[in-house]
C-alpha cells in the first residue's frame, strides 16, 4: 500500500500538526526535529565531484553540519568525496543505489538497494531517506531495523526552478517555512548545481542571522529492534 493521497506531489512544507498522521502511516519516519536553535539542511542525489565539494566549503566557512543522503553508485565512483564530507564532521545516509522510485519497485529489490546504498553491516543502524519521499508502508516496515527513515518539513523546491527569479522564489519559499527543527531538502547533483549555488550562500546568512545554526542528522535506535 503506497500511503495517503497516493498520486499527490509533496508540498513546499509540511505542518507538524500533520507529522504524527504521517508517522502513523510510515513508522519509524523522522520529517523535524524538537531542536530549538538549530535546522537540520540535507542534501540528496549526491555526492558529485563539483557541487558537494562547493556545498561543503559554504557549511565550513559557515560552521554548520549537514547531512547527505547519497546515491550508492554516485558514491563508489566518487568515494573521494564521500571522504571528505566525512572527515568535515557532516553524515552520510543512504538514498538507494539508482534512485529507485519505491511505489515502482519489488519491495525486496528496493529494500537491498536501500540496505546497499547505506552500507548496512559497517557502523550499525544507518539513515536513509527515499527517492522522491515516495516509500510503501511495507517498505517502511522492512528497513525500520536497518534505518532511521528521515524525511522533511521544509522542501527547498530547488530542482524546479523555472524563469529568471527562481531561486528568489526558492529562497522565499525557504525562508518562509524553516523554523527550529525543520529538516531542509537540498540536492547537490548537476540539474540543481547553478540553483544551489545562488540560494545556498544568502541562506546560511540569513540561518546565522536568525541565530541559529545547521547540525547533522543521527540515526536513533529503533522502537522495533
Amino acid at each position: 500500500m503506497k500511503g495517503p493521497k497516493s498520486r499527490a506531489v509533496w508540498p513546499a512544507h509540511i505542518p507538524r500538526w500533520f507529522h504524527p498522521l504521517l508517522q502513523w502511516w510510515w513508522p519509524g519516519t523522522q520529517w523535524a526535529t524538537e531542536a530549538s536553535q538549530a535546522v537540520h539542511l540535507t542534501f540528496d542525489d549526491g555526492p558529485h565531484p563539483e557541487i558537494t565539494p562547493w556545498v561543503l566549503d559554504q557549511l565550513q566557512a559557515h560552521q554548520m553540519t549537514a547531512t547527505f543522503f547519497v546515491l550508492g553508485a554516485a558514491a563508489q565512483s566518487h568515494s573521494d568525496v564521500i571522504k571528505l564530507t566525512i572527515a568535515q564532521g557532516h553524515a552520510v545516509g543512504g538514498h538507494t543505489m539508482n534512485h529507485e522510485h519505491g511505489w515502482h519497485t519489488d519491495t525486496a529489490a528496493y529494500v537491498q538497494s536501500a540496505k546497499t546504498s547505506m552500507g548496512v553491516g559497517h557502523d550499525g543502524r544507518s539513515l536513509f531517506r527515499p527517492p522522491f519521499g515516495k516509500i510503501t508502508r511495507t517498505q517502511c516496515l522492512a528497513l525500520l531495523p536497518y534505518a532511521q527513515i528521515v524525511m522533511w518539513d521544509v522542501l527547498s523546491g530547488d530542482y524546479a526552478v523555472n524563469g529568471n527569479r527562481g531561486e528568489e522564489i526558492v529562497l522565499r519559499r525557504l525562508k518562509r517555512h524553516t523554523r527550529p527543527g525543520s529538516i531542509v531538502v537540498f540536492h547537490d547533483n548537476e540539474k540543481c548545481g547553478a540553483t544551489i549555488k545562488k540560494v545556498l550562500p544568502e541562506y546560511l546568512l540569513w540561518l546565522q542571522q536568525k541565530g541559529w545554526t545547521s547540525t547533522h542528522l543521527e540515526a536513533k535506535v529503533s522502537a522495533h529492534d
